[in-house]
């Protein structure tokens, strides 16, 4: 059910279970080049110039669209971060249309195009991601060479160079997209950073970053040595029966490395000299390590083949220390004096974790899932936001669902991918009137069914609601509200369906389209069904966004075989309250300008070969379309209109979506060279694709596209090589039709 996604969050980013590594977001990238997020106040510099990096641990970074990308630690890092690190990404033409073709070289990281970020072809950054490794500061390159002698046609994880004097500084993205620098942000100099991801088997190494690509290679717990990964979490590798698959880089979900598995606290369960280390918080799921030397509290170098400790302790933390192991969720658990044991199972120091008690606020940190409420034995709670939309976490009491060791009134609710670990939920009451979104749909105050909400308060009885919805007015505003409605419906583009929602019926009458227009101080959403008594399964459209009004049309191409409903609900649970609904339907009529409901287009008459649409309506007449375009200009700036203009094209799936009208225009070659296209969006946002020839664009026809940019202050630029008499159709698009407006096109041909 649709209220269980509330949660997944929660499941890998916790690594409960064997093999479950970091299920993280990419960083934000606006497509073009760059990754980054929001910058900070302050910055990181020495006296007297920018302070020095040293670069270890190169890996394959993964979050980001760049054809190519390593990440590395530095050293060091910036004060207060969860982390630093340094990030290469490299873009090529057909992730950015408008950058030159990707090859080997030497370039100038200071130079066009990669003196703005977020339009980089090579792109240095050094970034304090948080937990989820969304970059919370980013300094970008102003000055430095790279030196790419190695670029891999068939693998794009496998390149070679050097970055050498690179100096970053500190930007921050704007409202807009646009990026600038932060005052007084600091900066950092890389002198030198080698990469080599070229996969060479057989080298000896203690940890997955010792072998030259982590996206192919893992460190053999078995030869010590660089392998060829040895398991997919997809299943389609597994690891031998005995054997558990364990990822050794927390950026890798995909590949790990088999680890002889054991049953952690049993006796022989590993073969001498090696420790059953637990992997999950209840100690059902270990693996065997050989131990190291390291004493508990010294320094270490978090090795995956080893524990890189003395026996009874492992490697662990940021920075890296030998730490005590521990059972937790257990009465005792076995730290010494001063330490509390933490969910990895390791001994740690009480400052480590959020001083929040139980079902206390916790502090803002970028370190995710981090202990709380410490009872001096261990960090009995886990920081968290239950709900995405929570800002602030809160110290969550976690237990074992096989063992519930809850206050009195809670139960161990299993709500992680582990489902041996659960956090302490109140016990629900059916027919209370209070809903409790884990364990109830609907609560209406009773133990009946018949009445909209059954008698286990477990299913929505849509038949009986149905009834409850209101006819849908035309062309009048809709006074209404959300609050004290029935739970229960959802959408595709919705997280809960235990949001209260305030229903509409409507009868369509005929052919046509359905505008709706809803405004509220609520972040309200709308939901079109084909079915009252079926909306899970009748689903028309789904509109979410966080604009006031939200706005939705929908075109029927016939008649539906009865009504329509239409529901206002809340984004989230907490979102309720008075809403204005206005709701207008236009009918299709080939021949009067306005294509709705089944009309492809409409040129204002019915006749064929006259305008750009078919007599029907129902497909644009190509031939005429194509005769009447005007030719592109490359000597003055090409103007013209989008919001009025024909809506007969689109590369929706790979350069657009949800495009509005579109002005075209017709060029051809005058001989071998290159059509540069520049397109500044300042009131409207903008697709700009070249067709070959004219007509319906596809993706074999479409030649290049940039939908890059957004306003006010951005652009789309292409360039296009031609032959002599190659004829295209260059098309300005409308990204949606609502953003439609007057443009400028500026066209060059060399």
């Amino acid at each position: 059910m649709i209220r269980k996604l509330i949660f997944a969050t929660v499941g890998c980013a916790m690594v409960l279970l064997a093999g479950c590594s970091d299920d993280v977001p990419p960083a934000p990238n606006n497509g073009t080049g760059g990754s980054g997020g929001a910058g900070g106040n302050g910055g990181q510099g020495g006296e007297g110039g920018c302070t020095t990096l040293d670069v270890s641990l190169t890996q394959i970074y993964r979050f980001t669209d760049a054809y190519f990308s390593v990440q590395a630690q530095v050293s060091p890092g910036v004060p207060d971060a969860y982390q630093t690190q340094a990030i290469l990404e490299i873009y090529n033409e057909w992730a950015s249309p408008n950058l030159p073709p990707l090859v080997p070289g030497t370039f100038d990281l200071a130079a066009a195009p990669n003196d703005r970020y977020g339009s980089c072809q090579h792109c240095v950054t050094v970034i304090t991601p948080d937990g989820s490794e969304i970059p919370t500061r980013t300094y970008f390159q102003t000055s430095g060479t790279i030196e790419l002698t190695k670029l891999d046609a068939n693998d794009p994880s496998i390149a070679a160079g050097k970055i050498t004097d690179v100096t970053l500084s500190e930007v921050t993205r704007k409202e807009d997209g646009t990026w600038e620098a932060v005052p007084g942000g600091g900066c950092f100099t890389i002198p030198s950073w080698s990469f080599d991801t070229t996969p060479v088997d057989g080298i000896p190494c203690e940890k997955a970053e010792d072998c030259g690509n982590t996206a192919r290679q893992v460190c053999s717990p078995k030869t010590n040595t660089c392998t060829p990964y040895e398991c997919l979490f997809t299943f389609d590798v597994v690891c031998p029966d005995g054997e558990q698959c364990l990822a050794q880089v927390p950026s890798e979900n995909s590949i790990g490395a088999c680890y002889k598995a054991c049953t952690p606290l049993a006796s022989g369960a590993c073969p001498e000299g090696e420790a059953c280390i637990a992997i999950d918080p209840v100690q059902n799921y270990g693996v065997c390590r050989p131990t190291g030397e390291g004493a508990p509290g010294e320094a270490c170098s978090g090795p995956d083949i080893s524990t890189g400790c003395e026996a009874g302790s492992l490697c662990a933390g940021v920075p890296a220390a030998c730490e005590q192991t521990c059972a937790y969720l257990t009465p005792d658990p076995g730290c010494p004096e001063g330490r509390v044991c933490g969910m990895s199972n390791v001994c740690l120091a009480p400052e480590s974790g959020d001083p929040a008690p139980i079902d206390g606020a916790c502090q803002p940190s970028w370190v995710p899932y981090r202990g709380c409420g410490s009872d001096g034995e261990a960090f009995r709670g886990l920081c968290m936001s239950l709900y995405p939309e929570e800002p602030i976490e809160h110290c969550e009491r976690i237990c074992r669902t096989a063992d519930d060791d809850c206050p009195a009134g809670e139960y161990c609710a299993g709500l992680f991918s582990n489902t041996n670990v659960g956090i302490c939920w109140t016990i629900p009451v059916c027919g209370d009137g209070v809903l409790d979104p884990l364990n109830e749909i609907c609560d209406d105050g009773n133990t009946m069914s018949g009445d909209g909400c059954s008698a286990d308060c477990d299913t929505a009885e849509f038949d009986v609601l149905c009834k409850l919805a209101e006819p849908l007015a035309l062309d009048v505003d809709i006074q209404g509200t959300t609050e004290g409605a029935p739970t229960g419906y959802g959408g595709s583009c919705e997280l809960y369906i235990v949001v209260p929602s305030k229903t509409f019926t409507f009868d369509v009458p005929g052919p046509g389209r359905l505008s709706l227009s809803l405004t509220s101080n609520a972040d309200l959403d709308l939901l079109v069904l084909g079915d009252c008594a079926d909306p899970n399964g009748s689903e028309l459209a789904c509109k979410s966004t966080a604009a006031s009004p939200e706005l939705l049309d929908f075109d029927f191409a016939a008649t539906p075989s009865g009504p329509v409903m239409i529901v206002v609900r809340g984004n989230t649970m907490k979102d309720a309250g008075p809403f204005t609904l206005h709701a207008t339907f236009t009918p299709a009529v080939c021949g009067d300008g306005v294509a709705v409901g089944p009309e492809a287009c409409d040129d204002g008459n019915t006749m064929q070969d006259v305008g750009f649409c078919s007599a029907d309506c129902l497909s644009p007449d190509w031939p005429a379309a194509c005769g009447a375009l005007a030719m592109l200009s490359t000597s003055s700036p090409n103007v013209g209109d989008t919001a009025s203009a024909p809506n007969l094209n689109n590369a929706d799936g790979y350069c657009t979506y949800t495009t509005g009208g579109e002005v075209m225009y017709r060029y051809v070659a005058p001989k071998d060279g290159t059509l540069t296209l520049h397109l500044a969006e300042t009131d409207a946002n903008y697709a700009l694709y070249v067709i070959d020839g004219c007509g319906a664009a596809t993706e074999a026809t479409t030649l290049a596209c940039s939908n890059a940019g957004w306003p006010p202050e951005s652009a789309e630029d292409l360039a296009v090589p031609l032959v002599a008499g190659h004829e295209v159709t260059v098309v300005v698009d409308t990204i949606p039709q609502s953003k439609g407006g007057p443009f400028s096109l500026e066209a060059t041909f060399q």
